[in-house]
């Protein structure tokens, strides 16, 4: 399985999904499939769905090369904000983070190591890609953007540093723009941590090109309603702005009797996890079973 994406606390999701054998459960972010392939070896089926074509391509191959009989999963192409006219499920799987195949393919512009065109669209039929965000807002739209979607401390300085580097030239590579950011950086004297200095502008542009903050909003509670009573939706996220909609959701549900919060504190990965997979780091992990 060389190449594929690591999943995330793999155990802990196939734990929670966990129920009668032959069961449904919706992978709504199918991702590179790992998840998916976990579950079925637990016994259940899966409809795995992505807004992406490639990965729904390479999840195709992975489970042909596995001998997955085609009875106990289906794929299909969508974004997880459209659910309407599907059945219902025992489980609904959200993982939100961006797989390795897009971080690593420097043709998506997901990366911060591999140079590439600024795109980051998960679908490459959205209209508007990160080079016209970057290139196209004023300073004070950019600040706003990396502020509240990326949680940026240097959300200023950097947009007003980029407003003036693109009259010279416009901003067309992701090396070009992590420059930028790093160079802002040790403007400010702020050495580099374990993480990239443009990691949090990198993350408010694909949040914003991709609308994935709206596009929760509008899946869960798509997801409540196809789900199964005694059924379980358990959601992955990787940033605040996520885990906050996700922990205000399943209060609020719970709130209204329509079942409980099975995680009165998110599951985090173990110390081994994160020395294994480094991307595991900063997930958490909500449970809500519908009663």
């Amino acid at each position: 399985m060389e190449g594929y994406h690591d999943s995330v606390l793999l155990k802990e999701v196939v734990d929670a999904l966990s129920g009668d054998r032959d069961a449904w459960i919706l992978d709504a972010t199918l991702g590179d499939g790992g998840h998916t392939i976990a579950i079925l070896r637990a016994g259940m089926k899966v409809l795995g769905i992505d807004q992406d074509p490639q990965a729904l391509l390479r999840v195709q191959q992975r489970l042909s090369d596995l001998k997955v009989r085609d009875s106990c999963f289906r794929l299909e192409k969508r974004n997880f904000n459209d659910l309407s006219g599907l059945p219902s499920f025992k489980g609904v799987l959200f993982d939100l983070g961006v797989s390795s195949l897009q971080l690593l393919d420097p043709t998506r512009g997901f990366s911060l190591i591999r140079n590439g065109p600024l795109d980051m669209r998960m679908d490459q039929q959205l209209a508007v890609s990160a080079f016209e965000l970057v290139n196209g807002l004023n300073r004070g739209e950019l600040n706003e953007l990396f502020s509240k979607l990326g949680e940026e401390k240097l959300a200023k300085p950097i947009s007003a540093a980029l407003v003036l580097a693109r009259e010279v030239r416009p901003f067309e590579t992701t090396k070009q723009l992590a420059d930028l950011v790093y160079t802002v950086y040790r403007k400010h004297h702020i050495k580099r941590g374990k993480i990239h200095p443009a990691t949090k502008v990198f993350q408010a542009l694909r949040i914003a090109v991709n609308d994935e903050l709206n596009n929760l909003k509008t899946s869960l509670p798509q997801a409540l309603e196809h789900l199964e009573k005694g059924g379980k939706i358990v959601v992955l996220s990787f940033h605040s702005l996520e885990d906050r909609i996700i922990k205000e959701t399943f209060n609020g549900w719970q709130e209204l009797g329509l079942g409980i919060t099975v995680t009165k504190k998110p599951i985090t990965p173990t110390e081994e996890e994160i020395e294994r997979n480094p991307y595991s780091r900063s997930v958490k992990m909500r449970v809500f079973e519908k009663r």
